[in-house]
């Protein structure tokens, strides 16, 4: 068992002076931070983008067939891999094939700008073992212009693992994002969609079990404890209790992530628990400048040693170091804290915020809502762009705290529930609040979303799901449809009402899921919905018609 001294020796750290890479004391020059992501230059002429990713990862032994998700898209932008298209236009469709050494798995057409899914038996890469398979992935074509094919080339690892003898399995789809939990009575992987609160362990979890108990029947499906752990029998019982209930965890490493004596102990004590959810290592390392590869390597030795649960981290910084950090995780969380908070002048510290300069705690915010959205916004161009959008999801940590350093005061019970709407429409496939003991309005409004959340995830996490966004005059809309149904998610970010009017395939049916002060205008058969939402005003619906929207498309840096 894990010592308390190994966990606590590690937990002392010399604060850094910059934030984000920044000066942020008084008297301190300005100087630049450096460490920006440099998105992808634009080229004159369209290029082929060609990717391969599984569909699940990772598969067991006890599965029967796996899947390769392909995409073959044109873009402007310098993507690594992208190639010049051979020819005078683009090939409508390419002969695709994905093998391992060397002998083909699947094959098929594919069309260009397209998503396709190749399936074959487990049972032709041999038998499960701990080293992921290398799976190659070509696609060609030939142009009427020229005898020689143009062939792309990319690889994609495939881990397919024995059973574990023990503990659980989280695994990701590719497709949605989602993770992946066997249910308690056995049956077959489904999605869950994680929402809880990072939570006070020290004098709350560890002295009161019925906080989990509360937590349960509020409907929220994750707890994540916050070290340290220096009680180690009541952090068994915190985790025992959570088994009982159904609670999944999610164990933070922070403070002992990189040091890996520590890291391995943790590991071994935790990995086999069967409600471990994923696990967490760097809390802010762009914030405080850790060093560029600590994720990277913490995350290589939670996978030699377990293999089995994705690894987690959570980014402060707008844009500091992102590749370098997200190399080492499955999840990416930005907190992005814009309530009740000046961005521009920090009373910490009695100094200015800019670009280059100051902590403010919401680097390179607005203060405005929107912060949120468009820090999500810029994580996904990112990942694309490194061509990790199936390997990684991300994640939001809404702000649900305040009073404190930088901000005068937590959000509103109506604020917080924006910052969930916001979150999960552009992209957060997980909403994970920032903290516990949080205000009681925005604990009512998180247990509301819970519950809603739980319907919402048979649209947001169907990899038939057509969606689509817009935000028009700061109303910020999702929309979700599947088998003729739309899960549609609005949000006003304005202190003022606001009206959205959609067009209808039909008369439409509303079931609501959530409702914080919208209203439908009912006007007899007319085929549009017509909202009213007060200031702040956000709901979840599902629409017995699909709402007529012109389909999202391909964000490009």
């Amino acid at each position: 068992m894990l010592s308390t001294v190994v966990i606590l020796s590690f937990v002392s750290q010399t604060f850094a002076q910059t934030w984000c890479n920044k000066n942020y004391l008084q008297g301190q020059p300005v100087v630049l931070p450096g460490g920006q992501f440099r998105a992808p230059e634009l080229s004159s002429e369209p290029l082929l983008v060609f990717r391969c990713s599984p569909i699940i990862a990772p598969y067991l032994e006890e599965d029967h067939e796996a899947g390769i998700i392909v995409e073959v898209f044109t873009t402007f932008a310098r993507y690594s891999g992208a190639e010049p298209i051979v020819g005078h236009s683009a090939p409508e469709i390419l002969d695709v094939s994905v093998s391992s050494n060397g002998s083909v798995l699947a094959a098929a057409t594919v069309a260009l700008n397209s998503t396709s899914e190749l399936h074959f038996p487990l049972a032709n890469l041999s038998q499960p073992r701990k080293q992921s398979f290398t799976i190659d992935c070509i696609a060609s074509y030939t142009s009427h212009l020229f005898f020689e094919a143009q062939i792309l080339r990319t690889t994609t690892a495939l881990s397919y693992l024995p059973s574990p003898s023990s503990g659980s399995v989280t695994k990701r789809d590719s497709r949605t994002g989602a993770l992946l939990v066997k249910p308690s009575n056995g049956g077959p992987y489904e999605a869950i969609f994680p929402i809880g609160f990072y939570t006070s362990f020290d004098g709350y979890l560890d002295s009161d079990l019925s906080i989990l108990d509360d937590l349960k029947d509020q409907g929220f499906t994750i707890v994540h404890p916050v070290p340290t752990f220096g009680d180690l029998a009541a952090l068994g019982r915190v985790l025992d209790r959570m088994e009982e209930l159904g609670l999944y965890f999610v164990y933070d490493m922070r403070h002992t992530y990189q040091n890996a004596e520590a890291l391995a102990a943790e590991v071994k004590m935790i990995k086999h628990r069967p409600n471990l959810l994923l696990w967490y290592t760097a809390d802010e390392p762009d914030g405080t400048s850790e060093p560029l590869d600590a994720t990277r390597r913490a995350y290589d030795a939670i996978y030699a040693l377990d293999g089995y649960h994705p690894v987690s981290i959570a980014l402060n910084c707008a844009d500091y170091e992102f590749a370098a950090h997200s190399a080492g995780a499955d999840v990416v969380m930005p907190d992005t804290y814009t309530i009740a908070n000046d961005p521009t002048f920090s009373a910490k510290y009695n100094t200015s915020c800019t670009v280059d300069f100051g902590c403010c705690g919401c680097d390179n915010c607005r203060g405005e809502l929107e912060d949120i959205s468009q820090r999500l916004d810029d994580f996904a161009l990112r990942l694309d762009a490194l061509g990790w959008a199936r390997d990684r999801a991300v994640w939001a940590v809404p702000q649900a705290f305040g009073g404190e350093e930088f901000w005068t005061r937590p959000p509103t019970g109506p604020e917080f529930a924006v910052e969930v709407v916001l979150s999960v429409n552009h992209g957060a496939r997980g909403i994970m609040p920032w903290i516990d003991p949080t205000p009681p309005d925005v604990k009512r409004a998180a247990a509301a979303f819970a519950t809603a959340l739980a319907s919402a995830k048979e649209f947001i996490f169907s990899p038939r799901a057509n969606f689509s966004r817009f935000t028009l005059d700061r109303v910020d809309v999702g929309m979700w449809t599947v088998d003729g149904e739309t899960l549609l998610l609005v949000a006003n970010m304005n202190a003022h009402e606001a009206a959205l009017a959609l067009p209808l395939s039909d008369a439409v049916d509303l079931r609501e899921l959530l409702n914080y002060g919208v209203r439908r205008r009912d006007f007899g058969g007319q085929r549009q919905l017509e909202l009213d939402l007060e200031g702040l005003g956000c709901a979840a619906f599902v629409a017995s018609s699909p709402v007529l929207v012109i389909n999202a498309q391909r964000n490009e840096l």
